[in-house]
């Protein structure tokens, strides 16, 4: 609107008197050394604007303007005078009070020129302060244009802030810029300076446009609405000549309100805490407003280091707001008297006593280099004996405060998150407590309405930490199983689908169980028959063995050709049928009992060039000719499965049983109590059910599925083909035992959080051209058995899967077309150098684009798709026409892989290439996969039906190097990396103690370059500590101790690829590590916390049974006589008098209590951040120190047998 006679007292001529304050001003204009040109208080305007209390600058009756948005309307114009033009060297500041309501564009606050008239023109900006949305808030901004001068026009320069304000709430903004020179601009947000970048014209030297246009107050340009401002304005002024910076920072006073949280709503002995997230500004600031609360529950007292998680969809790790606020209220009655209050937290934090604010925590500086120096650290409270130190990342204060001995009303508030410049930090709580400390002691505890006492020290802490992470994993269980819930009737759509595809399709008969066989379930019955059936082959088989004489002669000449969809001219040799079929143009490669008909011979040996095979290397010898010459005569004697170990082994005894059924199904032996318990009651069938139920069930198969579908976090710095840490996900899932095609679907859907834990982590590859063609290779193998790795960048050679495919999968799993790059392409020209055919042959060009198509028509059309929840969402189709149940190949591709674990090896190998793999029980494999169907794709159900096998259960043959396809006997199957090293801590109980799997524990870094994988208690949780910078401050020495370990045994701390079977052969270091390592100083070193010390110091055994006991906790079965009498004789003497008494056990000794110096990514730079590293490398090296409650002799004579049993080979062996 013009600006009209209603609106002139708004218009303030400010004359000397303006030091003067007015109702609706700020207080603090009087410290500004320039007069303002022009100020607009809008006294009379309707709205309200800043106000005191929490702007103390203004009354608490202050107004302001309300802007729509719309320029042609609410815009203010103001005629030009004398005042409003600025020229070369003169220092114009624009300042003005706002509080967005939205913004679109880029809007004035206020200009002058540019309206387009027919006297000016468009091109006339004398000066505007503008905003615009930027990532974490608005960004200010100064525009203006250079004057015309002879041969050269004026241009426009723009400047934009690096520092952003909040969206919401109100906030003071200003700039200031002295014409000509373009050193000299700043801005200022929030009384914060700011630099900037002029992203338009540059910095320039040049005078400005100045005119006779007019000026307008929320809108610029045509008053179009993206140049519009909507919300609403407070004391915009314009000043001239230079300005008091200290003045212009204290101009923004903010004393955040007191939190809306009534008494009445909280219950009684219990700490009300309440989640908000809407209205929570997108900067280090606090909300000029109360914002909206989207959660709440209640706890017992005032200590917090988690919240529930958050979780969307079905039931996925989704993300809250950074930041979020977190407010928790109670009533508390302290004693009457003088104590003292502490506050601790890693954000901005208020605490309120009846009302009053009393403590406060600032928010964590916004800089995340890491030029920070470790003897910052030297500042911290120490107020008491064994007060707690703050840990790392954690601001503190502390007072003292009288108490009624009354209630009074306590409220904590703090900011959960921050920012890094315009980038999120973790949105994590650190250590946030109150505590108070009575008057007259020294101890601490953690403020609580209630009877729960918890003591502020170290140990008080870990026990109340450990008990809440319990409390909160069943609270988060509860949360997901009510998100799924509300997708039952979908799901249960998709098990009707199952059971009547079921209905419709042929049933596998179970065969009879052949004479001479021991009953069992069905699994039985398939194994036993196929045994009968290669016995009767092996007994017709004539003087040439195939295995022995005609495979080996097949896998080195002939099979890499002639196997697979892409066998050379059509001729397969992987199996009799195949070769009886023949290939392209030659007839039967094998007619039995006539070698001069078959082709396979006549190419061996004919001497024409295009002819002969095999085609390159040596040819076959004069004997290796005979032998298959005679093979053939014979009648080509083919067995499907070799038959040298037909006999079936005996059952396992049942220490046995429960050692391999308890590694198999939760990674660790059994502990003393389950092996007494199952001793109690051997019942194989309920143990099988406990161990199922069992929660460390997800522990044992996260290894698996981190490798089978190459999760590959790093902590910092995300390189080649990271992911993000989809672990949470993926075990939350195990630990749910979700049916497998809500998982596939879960992860193809790549929904919740990507950095949090989500399925969205799935979906990042950083730094790769294609991820979702990356992603494609390992969806193809983990579920469908189709290895795709070569069509990444061709055609495959020995695969008939095209590149093309695996771009059609890529852009199924991307929702979008994809553009072939040339990085992912072999440059053709390559192939014209080569003197022979190349192998590979490239069928898309880059730049092609591939559009969402799904590839595997042979496995199920795409009518499947029609039972997705959405069909139209390209992912969600994809993974319904993965799990559909008439897609068998995925039903029994987790068959197969459920079973390979269990039982050695798979029906099918290798388990993720079916093309290379013929099933060895092709019935059996069906009949699985339809009972995995039929159980709801419930990886539990059908893990119970093998276990309870006697096929499972069957013990094993040591002279087995693996275990035979017949499956008469498992030969010793060895674990994987996790399973060994969690079983050495679980069997010794041993804390298994590291570092947090974080480098940068005090949180500086944004989100997006640091992440915090938590504290570590099984092996899965651990990844690569490596980084680019690969600076000894940055090592995690602990974490790097066990992951040598593992590393030894196959474990890989990266997974740039997926795989299905680890490199875990034998090798030197295994043993040596074990028996040398920092680990295995760790697990033998008889200290305070470690469980053969507790067991040695049971006094009501003799050494017999202490022996006993030994071996059943370590290797879950009963010395030898042999070993039994070396034992005892060796723990024998001193045996009676092994425990110290009390009296003799020496105090440590005395020392300064210092907190210990830590080391993160802000102070790695520093040189004694390295020495730091160093020691604690030492230390980690060194071990706890022994147990004084136990003689030191006999001491060292059970450390010595310790070490001799964590050394035995049985470790490493499934029994």
């Amino acid at each position: 609107m013009m600006l009209r006679a209603a609106f002139l007292p708004l218009l303030v001529l400010v004359p000397t008197a303006f030091a003067q304050n007015d109702t609706g001003g700020n207080d603090v204009s009087d410290l500004i050394v320039a007069k303002p040109v022009m100020q607009w208080r809008f006294d009379d305007a309707k709205e309200a604007g800043p106000r005191a209390p929490t702007f103390p600058g203004f009354s608490a009756t202050n107004t302001a303007m309300q802007f729509t948005g719309d320029g042609k309307k609410s815009a203010i114009e103001v005629k030009d005078s004398e005042e409003l033009r600025f020229g070369l060297n003169e220092t114009i500041t624009l300042e003005a009070w706002v509080k967005p309501a939205a913004i679109t564009g880029a809007p004035y606050i206020i200009g002058k020129g540019r309206l387009g008239t027919k006297e000016f023109g468009a091109n006339n900006q004398n000066y505007a302060l503008r905003l615009q949305t930027a990532k974490g808030g608005a960004q200010i901004g100064f525009l203006f244009r250079s004057a015309d001068v002879p041969d050269k026009k004026g241009d426009w320069h723009r400047w934009w802030s690096k520092a952003t304000l909040p969206t919401s709430g109100w906030h003071h903004i200003a700039v200031t810029y002295t014409y000509g020179k373009p050193k000299s601009i700043k801005g200022y947000i929030d009384g914060r300076e700011t630099d900037g970048d002029w992203d338009i014209g540059g910095a320039t030297d040049r005078a400005p446009v100045t005119d006779g246009d007019a000026l307008l107050i929320g809108s610029g340009s045509t008053r179009a609405a993206a140049h519009s401002f909507n919300g609403w304005l407070d004391d915009v002024a314009i000043y001239r000549g230079p300005i008091d910076v200290d003045a212009l920072k204290s101009r923004y006073r903010f004393v955040p309100p007191p939190p809306p949280i009534a008494k009445k709503d909280v219950p009684a002995g219990r700490v009300l805490v309440q989640l908000a997230e809407e209205g929570m500004p997108d900067a280090n600031a606090w909300p000029s407003e109360p914002p909206k609360v989207n959660e709440t529950y209640t706890e017992d007292v005032f200590g917090f280091f988690d919240v529930p998680q958050k979780y969307v969809d079905t039931g996925v790790r989704g993300e809250r707001h950074v930041p979020f606020l977190l407010r928790a209220g109670a009533s508390v009655t302290f004693p009457k008297g003088k104590h003292r209050l502490l506050l601790r937290a890693r954000g901005a934090t208020n605490l309120y006593i009846d009302g009053k604010n009393v403590l406060n925590t600032p928010f964590p500086p916004s800089d995340s280099d890491g030029h920070h120096l470790v003897a910052d650290q030297k500042d911290y409270l120490d107020l008491g004996p064994d007060f707690r130190f703050v840990p790392p990342g954690n601001r503190e204060s502390w007072c003292e405060f009288e108490a009624t001995g009354k209630p009074q009303f306590i409220v904590l508030e703090t900011v959960v998150g921050s920012f890094a410049g315009k980038s999120v930090r973790r949105p994590e709580l650190g250590e946030t407590v109150v505590a108070w400390s009575k008057q007259g002691t020294e101890t601490w505890q953690l403020v609580t309405p209630g009877k729960r006492i918890v003591a502020y020290n170290d140990a008080g802490w870990n026990a109340y930490e450990k008990e809440r992470d319990a409390h909160y994993d069943e609270v988060n269980m509860k949360k997901r199983a009510e998100l799924r819930a509300q997708f039952d009737p979908y799901w249960n759509k998709r098990r009707e689908a199952a059971k009547q595809w079921l209905a419709k399709t042929k049933e596998v008969k179970v065969p009879e169980l052949p004479k001479g066989f021991p009953e069992g379930n069905a699994i039985d019955h398939f194994i036993a028959a196929k045994i009968a059936e290669v016995s009767d082959q092996a007994a017709h088989q004539g003087s040439v063995d195939y295995f022995k004489d005609i495979q080996p002669l097949l896998e080195t000449k002939c099979i890499e050709c002639h196997r697979g969809a892409k066998a050379k001219g059509g001729l397969k040799l992987d199996a009799l049928a195949d070769a009886l079929k023949g290939g392209e143009s030659d007839g039967a490669a094998i007619q039995p009992g006539k070698p001069k008909d078959s082709a396979l011979l006549a190419r061996v040996l004919s001497d024409d060039e295009d002819e002969v095979m095999p085609p390159k290397g040596d040819r076959l010898t004069k004997d290796q000719v005979v032998l298959l010459t005679k093979w053939i005569e014979e009648g080509a004697s083919w067995p499907e499965i070799k038959a040298d170990h037909l006999t079936l082994t005996k059952p396992a005894d049942d220490l046995t049983f429960l050692r391999r059924v308890t590694l198999d199904t939760i990674g660790v032996v059994p502990s003393l109590e389950e092996i007494a318990a199952f001793q109690k009651n051997p019942d194989r069938a309920a143990v099988i059910d406990r161990l199922l139920d069992d929660p460390r069930w997800a522990d044992n198969w996260m290894g698996y599925w981190q490798d089978v579908l190459a999760e590959n976090p790093n902590i910092l710095n995300p390189t080649l083909n990271n992911t993000g840490p989809f672990r949470w996900w993926l075990y939350e899932s195990l630990q749910d035992n979700k049916p497998m095609d809500l998982f596939v679907t879960e992860l193809l859907r790549q929904k919740g959080s990507e950095r949090l834990g989500g399925p969205a982590g799935f979906g990042t590859a950083s730094q790769n051209d294609v991820p979702m063609a990356a992603k494609g290779t390992i969806v193809s193998a983990a579920f469908l058995g189709v290895e795709m790795k070569c069509a990444r960048c061709h055609d495959s050679p020995t695969n008939k899967s095209m590149q093309e495919d695996l771009f059609q999968l890529a852009a199924m799993l991307g929702s979008r077309e994809i553009e072939l790059p040339m990085t992912s392409s072999v440059n053709p020209d390559r192939f014209k150098m080569m003197a022979r055919k190349p192998l590979i042959t490239v069928s898309l060009k880059p730049g092609t684009k591939v559009q969402p198509k799904w590839p595997f028509a042979e496995f199920c059309d795409e009518t499947a798709g029609s039972l997705a929840s959405d069909p139209k969402d390209t992912r969600d189709r994809l993974a319904t026409m993965i799990t559909a149940p008439q897609n068998e190949r995925f039903a029994q591709v987790i068959a197969n892989r459920i079973w390979s674990r269990l039982m050695g090896r798979g029906i099918v190998e290798p388990v993720d290439d079916w093309e290379k793999g013929k099933p060895t029980h092709p019935e059996l494999l069906k009949w699985l996969g339809r009972e995995f169907v039929r159980g709801g794709y419930d990886m539990k159900k059908l893990a119970r039906v093998i276990l309870n096998s006697q096929a499972y259960q069957r013990a094993n043959d040591p002279s087995l190097k693996e275990t035979s396809p017949l499956y008469t006997s498992p030969a010793p199957r060895r674990l994987m990396a996790e399973q060994i090293v969690d079983s050495l801590f679980a069997a010794t109980g041993k804390p298994f103690h590291t570092e947090e799997v974080c480098l940068d524990i005090d949180n500086t870094r944004d989100l997006k370059n640091a992440i915090h994988l938590g504290k570590p208690r099984r092996s899965w949780m651990l990844t690569s500590t490596s980084n680019e910078r690969d600076r000894p401050s940055l090592a995690l020495p602990r974490i790097q101790s066990v992951t040598d370990v593992l590393a030894a045994f196959g474990w890989r701390g990266a997974r740039q690829d997926p795989t299905s079977k680890r490199d875990a052969d034998p090798n030197v270091l295994q043993p040596a590590i074990l028996s040398n390592g920092t680990v295995g100083v760790w697990l033998t070193r008889l200290s305070d916390d470690h469980g053969i010390t507790a067991l040695a110091l049971n006094k009501d055994q003799t050494v017999d049974q202490f022996v006993d006991s030994l071996f059943l906790k370590l290797l879950t079965r009963h010395p030898s006589q042999e070993e039994k009498e070396l034992y005892t004789k060796h723990l024998g003497a001193g045996f009676d008098s092994r425990i110290t008494p009390p009296s003799q056990i020496q105090p440590p000794p005395a020392t300064t209590r210092e907190r210990e110096k830590y080391v993160s990514w802000s102070n790695h730079l520093d040189g004694e951040a390295t020495t730091v590293r160093m020691e604690q490398e030492k230390a980690a090296r060194a071990g706890d120190p022994p147990t004084q409650r136990l003689n030191a002799e006999w001491r060292q004579r059970l450390e010595d047998i310790l070490w001799a049993m964590l050394n035995a080979p049985e470790w490493a062996f499934s029994p």
